[in-house]
């Protein structure tokens, strides 16, 4: 079958700049650029329109859309994504290797070019209680896999910087195999970040700052541009696509699937870049190209003689990137049919729930000590606050952890930034471990939410002292077989009674479950009490 597209203009990725001409595809592999019109089954009018490699997201949780793989795939495929790098450390905090065993085959049922990242710290540290550990000898099993592609983000920076042995041999694995090694460097600098990259680092994505990114490109560092649910790059940063056209990405890391049905996936960041006036080529050059060529995917990343035909044909202004058709391996992407699932899920991801129904909010251990979050960024800072608990007029409201995997941790600390005045919100998304996490204004509405959670076996709770609403997520507590339709309807009205409750936060779920991250500044609360990101170790 072949196809001609007439008068496209077509990136030059090695010039920056685009030029008119005419692509033939012949079963699934571009054939030709041609000014000439030669013969072709079907001829596709192109005036004005712009053709460009599918977009790569080169780093991703897919656990953060609350959907397994393949029907994840199936929605970012169709606003342009044609390949992910994921990283499943949240699935392997729950369920060890057999979990990440499970995603990767169950990703292959997908439209989408799904790469995996290894997890390369699962845990991420010892200071928090996860329901399995990733061993050096089962990460090196992984890295062996063909559809891995990286060592996923290295979080325990004091870890890596001492060489430690467990990270140092999965390194040392991962480059003999080829394989990038993915980093996690939120706030590193100075000798700290040299010393990181030394040890074999190749990338971030965890800066916001202009100042920052620059600082780790100088140092020798790819960057990723992040923009998630509940955290996103400055906008002075996107001035960096151009100064360092081959060093700039992008990511999502984590998005709620309801941000990216109505917001787009990578496309998002595609628009932004635009709307900040950088030019088309070197934005499709950060969001295809450079990603797809790091990755090793060279046959995804030109539009050129010998590729793959998998591309976007979309319209471009100087503020927008509008898609009009979406072709993958030569065939527009509406003519693929959804395949049967039938990937059985690990008795471990259907059973993750190993915690009693709770009756009373576990004590604070220290009373001064707040936790104050910024909308928009995972970085906290840390507040000495004299107030009492549950002042709702200066929004002093209660975070709790409760470990879910049969130890009995549980923690309390005060938060701000929530700005709730009625009821609590709880989940069983709890980056990296996934325990259940929740925000409230009194101890009653905590404990209604809590034990929502556990009695639906994970998922997102969310009472107003008058009503509960519960959006259930059966394999893990993280995702669900549900619908893509019927999980974004849920997420959505989770979101409107949370803002009716006060809050107001762009994502307030997404936030709530990175304050029990112990490896992003400054403070955060694990099961086993408040944690000092800056020095490591507990309050």
């Amino acid at each position: 079958m072949k196809t001609l597209f007439e008068d496209v203009f077509i990136p030059d990725f090695d010039k920056d700049v685009f030029f008119k001409s005419n692509v033939l595809i012949n079963n699934g592999v571009i054939a030709e650029i041609t000014g000439s019109r030669p013969y072709a089954d079907e001829y596709y009018d192109g005036a004005g329109l712009y053709i460009t490699p599918g977009f790569i997201d080169c780093h991703v949780h897919i656990e953060s859309s609350h959907l397994t793989p393949s029907a994840f795939g199936d929605i970012v495929s169709k606003q342009g994504t044609l390949h992910v790098v994921t990283d499943n450390h949240e699935i392997a905090n729950v369920g060890g290797i057999e979990a990440v065993k499970y995603f990767m085959d169950e990703s292959k049922h997908s439209l989408c070019n799904i790469k995996f990242a290894v997890p390369s710290c699962v845990p991420a540290t010892p200071f928090a209680t996860s329901g399995a550990e990733l061993s050096a000898e089962e990460i090196s099993s992984l890295l062996e896999r063909e559809e891995v592609v990286s060592l996923g983000e290295m979080m325990n920076n004091p870890g890596v910087i001492q060489g430690e042995k467990k990270f140092a041999v999965s390194i040392a694995r991962a480059n003999a195999l080829g394989k990038v090694i993915n980093g996690h460097a939120p706030g590193l600098s100075g000798d700290d970040l040299l010393k990181y990259i030394a040890a074999g680092v190749m990338d971030d994505h965890e800066s916001e700052s202009y100042h920052d990114i620059k600082t780790k490109l100088e140092a020798g560092l790819k960057i990723f541009l992040r923009e998630g649910s509940a955290e996103h790059t400055d906008s002075e940063a996107y001035k960096l696509i151009k100064e360092y056209p081959d060093d700039i990405m992008f990511c999502t890391d984590d998005k709620s699937l309801n941000h990216i049905m109505r917001d787009g996936h990578i496309s998002y960041n595609v628009n932004k870049a635009l709307q900040l006036g950088i030019p088309a080529v070197n934005v499709l050059k950060a969001a295809s190209r450079n990603g797809l060529k790091y990755y090793g995917l060279n046959s995804y990343a030109e539009i050129s003689p010998g590729m793959y035909a998998s591309f976007i044909i979309a319209d471009i202004s100087s503020e927008s990137f509008e898609i009009k058709d979406i072709y993958v391996g030569g065939k527009k992407i509406s003519h693929y049919s959804r395949e049967n699932r039938g990937t059985p899920v690990p008795e471990k991801l259907q059973n993750s729930m190993n915690i009693a129904i709770q009756s009373e909010i576990p004590q604070m251990n220290n009373e001064q000590a707040c936790i104050q979050i910024k909308d928009g960024s995972l970085i906290t800072e840390h507040l000495v606050d004299s107030s009492r608990t549950y002042d709702l007029k200066n929004d002093i409201l209660k975070l709790c952890v409760f470990e879910r995997y049969g130890h009995g941790n549980r923690a309390a600390c005060k938060i701000t930034g929530f700005n709730l005045k009625e009821g609590a919100f709880a989940s069983s998304i709890a980056h990296d471990c996934h325990n259940i996490v929740t925000v409230g204004t009194s101890n009653e509405s905590i404990l209604k939410a809590v034990n929502s959670v556990i009695n639906n076996g994970g998922g997102l709770a969310v009472f107003d002292e008058t009503n509960l609403f519960t959006l259930p997520l059966e394999i893990g507590g993280l995702v669900t077989s549900k619908t893509p339709d019927t999980v974004a309807e849920g997420l959505e009205y989770i979101n409107e009674l949370i803002a009716k409750m006060g809050c107001t936060l762009t994502d307030p779920l997404g936030t709530l479950s990175f304050m029990a991250l112990e490896v992003i500044p400054h403070l955060k609360l694990t099961d086993k009490g408040l944690f000092d990101v800056d020095n490591f170790r507990y309050l």
